[in-house]
């Protein structure tokens, strides 16, 4: 919980997106020992899991299950009924957008998005693209490559130095609705 506090997120939070931390590892996965769990969810149930290091550390920051396919994280949000989405580079940038009042994806990356995934964003008047800026530019890659295939994208930058989570920690939540220009 020390570390999900440092990305804004309660107990409550953890729980909504059922957040686990891996003691005990299945056979099989024990590289993702003392790693945060963030299980993919849809009406169906957990589809997948990816695993995160808490903290800096050895070995790669992120973990997928092998052989496992990308796929869209907090899949729950295109249930909601809403005129706008929001798809973000990572799944706590989607928790946060999630938690601001905005219905939000997350996609793993540059590579991890698939053409195929556009048709989930048929039909809203806005796809909000939220490109981080805290990286070497692979942020507004990511939101260029999406947007060629959503019609109705629109690429909302983070502010230099920024991803979504650390642009909300920052400024609050009100911040990212007022640069969305979002109303509650």
């Amino acid at each position: 919980m020390e570390y999900l506090k440092t990305r804004g997120l309660s107990e409550d939070n953890a729980a909504f997106f059922r957040l686990g931390y891996v003691e005990s590892p299945l056979p099989g996965h024990e590289t993702s020992r003392g790693m945060l769990a963030v299980p993919y969810l849809t009406r169906a149930g957990v589809v997948t899991v990816r695993f995160r290091r808490l903290g800096d550390g050895e070995g790669p920051k992120y973990r997928s299950v092998p052989g496992d396919p990308p796929r869209i994280f907090n899949a729950n949000a295109l249930l909601v009924p809403s005129d706008h989405i929001a798809i973000c580079e990572g799944e706590f940038d989607a928790m946060t957008a999630t938690l601001a009042g905005i219905p939000a994806v997350g996609i793993a990356g540059v590579s991890a998005w698939k053409s195929y995934f556009a048709r989930c964003f048929k039909g809203y008047r806005a796809v909000y693209i939220l490109a981080d800026q805290d990286d070497k530019g692979q942020g507004m890659e990511f939101a260029e490559k999406v947007a060629e295939q959503i019609k109705n994208a629109r690429i909302s930058p983070m502010p230099a130095g920024h991803d979504v989570n650390s642009f909300v920690l920052a400024n609050g939540p009100e911040a990212l609705l007022d640069q969305l220009e979002i109303k509650r």
